[in-house]
């Protein structure tokens, strides 16, 4: 089972999430090893399963999206976990309040996610992110909804304990990863994906994780391995499907 992030581990991150790709040799080796028998090839992204589907480009692979609140099997179309369908309302409120303020931020963008919702700063002077920060707090908590932080993007999410470590142990047991001689590799390149390390290593301490930028901002990552980008990340995965016996279609 390989169990991948998107943004910052198979694309490099873009200043907004919709110029980000995922390059074309990528896909091929994702394409190729969804292809191979007894391998399961995941990705899991806090973007909305549909437009992660939507980035990669391929039916043949599971999809976890919104950090672990809906789920599409390969050739599926993705459904929301049943605890979070009641803060839909909520989610669509924080999303209209959000933007009112980011309309008046320089740099501030919105991301309607429908199940979760972003507020990125990449683009944004460091000088209004403690204000950022501030009013999306008021929001969370009038709205009960649960505030968490990536890079450079803060996030509001129904409070249900899920995240992608949940996530990514729900589905490794699923899909047999979990037992005696599976294997399994999860890699990612943010702060959300550290829950998908600690969850993997606690149900199977013989899971490889790997991160891809190693040490960010000071944050101590609790995977064994590293790989300095997306780059490094697809030869990775390359050198994987060249020991299984597979190959592109280049």
């Amino acid at each position: 089972m390989l169990l991948l992030d998107i943004d910052g581990t198979l694309s490099p991150i873009a200043p907004r999430p919709e110029y980000a790709s995922v390059p074309d040799a990528t896909r091929d080796v994702l394409a190729a090893l969804a292809a191979l028998n007894n391998v399961h090839v995941a990705v899991i992204s806090g973007r909305e399963a549909v437009d992660a589907r939507r980035l990669i480009e391929l039916d043949s692979v599971w999809v976890i999206g919104n950090h672990g609140f809906e789920l599409a099997a390969p050739n599926a179309s993705p459904a929301p976990r049943a605890d979070v369908i009641p803060f839909e309302h909520a989610i669509a409120t924080a999303v209209s309040r959000a933007r009112a303020i980011a309309s008046e931020m320089e740099g501030v963008l919105v991301e309607d996610k429908r199940w979760t919702m972003s507020i990125h700063y990449r683009l944004a002077h460091p000088r209004i992110v403690p204000e950022l920060v501030a009013a999306t707090e008021r929001i969370a908590s009038d709205l009960r909804l649960r505030l968490t932080r990536g890079k450079e993007v803060l996030e509001l999410r129904p409070p249900v304990d899920v995240d992608k470590g949940t996530a990514a142990v729900d589905l490794a047991e699923t899909l047999g990863a979990l037992s005696g001689g599976a294997s399994v590799l999860c890699a990612g390149d943010d702060r959300t994906d550290e829950d998908a390390f600690r969850a993997l290593r606690l149900a199977n301490p013989s899971t490889v994780t790997v991160r891809v930028g190693g040490d960010d901002r000071g944050v101590q990552t609790e995977a064994e391995f590293s790989v300095p980008d997306p780059a490094a990340m697809r030869a990775l995965l390359e050198s994987i499907l060249e020991q299984r016996g597979g190959r592109t279609g280049n």
